[in-house]
């Protein structure tokens, strides 16, 4: 997605789901690992990192219950699928008495095994396995306390969901798919792909150039080389000044990443809920050969930019992406959504879309 035109008459869009492209001859300072995926359908939601692990997440129906599961399943042939469940009531709901049983329609599934974290379960095999076919064909699943109290967890959306999940690690066709089914071997399928692995390079957290900084902040040569990153003005504070924009000639923001090259920041836009700053690497003197690393950040300290935000339509939630420098470049290392923040301040599940072992 693109940058709103004015960014103050909604709420920001969430990060690009494309990158700008960079004119700059610099190598490009964010390169992205293989893409994840998500999407969202009704009461379901599920994502996808560049791994190949898979996470669906399914949650009850309506604002009165806090029930909700995760379903995980890693990439490659063979791989069982894990699930788990969440139940957290808050204040003026009602909370479970005793021990929590699975129930499908008429059927008695067992008790729920406890987790570590209080409210939490972890399904059992045959549990996971008679979620899933009831997912996808006729739901009735609840959660049954020792009062007989009932929390159901709606089916809406699930099997698109689970779809999606399969079509993604290839096992649609495949007698492993969890929808549409096959006679494919599930040797067919794609293996994982290993977690990406990078070094993080040291950076130089002060030097005496307050002087030099503080003038080359106020360059006119400077601000155009960064404009010229961008494929549309997505930064209002790089605009000129005699644009009609509360932003408009934001003042520069730079320091040191090491002995080559600096990092430059600036305010790019101003929305509900949000805010996103601009970051560059540029080389000390001109020409700078700007690379854009994005305009949604929201902090950056020792090497590591973040780009925090609330979403749309849940400001509860909350999506993060990372970029991390190695030494030449900022290198896109992590993003995550939270889902399902009804009741819970960033959500019940946290559901990464990019991993990285970062060292």
């Amino acid at each position: 997605m693109t940058s709103p035109a004015n960014p103050r008459m909604c709420m920001r869009v969430l990060f690009p789901s494309v990158l700008l492209a960079l004119s700059s001859p610099l190598v490009a300072a964010a390169t992205r690992m293989p893409e994840g995926a998500y999407f969202q359908h009704h009461d379901w939601v599920v994502a996808c990192d560049n791994t190949r692990t898979c996470r669906a997440a399914g949650y009850a129906s309506g604002e009165n219950s806090t029930l909700s599961v995760l379903l995980t399943r890693d990439g490659g042939p063979q791989q069982p699928v894990r699930g788990e469940m969440s139940l957290r009531p808050i204040d003026g709901q009602q909370s479970p008495k005793g021990a929590l049983r699975l129930r499908i329609k008429q059927r008695d599934l067992g008790v729920l095994t406890p987790a570590k974290v209080e409210g939490m379960y972890t399904l059992n095999p045959a549990q996971t396995a008679a979620l899933l076919s009831a997912l996808v064909r006729d739901g009735g699943i609840t959660v049954i306390d020792a009062g007989g109290h009932a929390w159901q967890l709606s089916d809406k959306g699930a099997a698109a969901v689970l779809l999606k999940a399969d079509d993604f690690q290839g096992r649609v066709g495949t007698v492993g798919a969890l929808t549409r089914k096959g006679a494919a071997a599930e040797s067919s399928v794609p293996a994982a792909l290993p977690k990406p692995v990078m070094r993080k390079a040291s950076t130089q957290r002060s030097l005496p150039d307050d002087r030099a900084f503080a003038k080359l902040a106020t360059s006119p040569a400077l601000r155009a080389a960064l404009r010229a990153t961008l494929k549309e003005p997505s930064c209002e504070g790089l605009l000129d000044a005699d644009r009609n924009t509360p932003l408009k000639n934001s003042p520069l923001g730079i320091q040191r990443l090491d002995g080559r090259h600096l990092l430059v920041s600036v305010q790019c836009w101003d929305a509900a809920y949000n805010t996103g700053d601009g970051y560059w690497v540029i080389r000390e003197q001109a020409p700078y050969r700007a690379a854009w690393v994005t305009s949604d950040a929201t902090s950056y300290g020792n090497g590591e930019i973040i780009a925090s935000q609330s979403d749309r339509s849940e400001p509860n939630c909350r999506s993060e992406q990372s970029w991390t420098w190695d030494g030449t470049r900022f290198v896109a290392t992590s993003a995550t959504k939270s889902v399902f923040c009804r009741h819970a301040l960033d959500g019940t599940w946290q559901l990464p879309t990019q991993v990285t072992e970062v060292r």
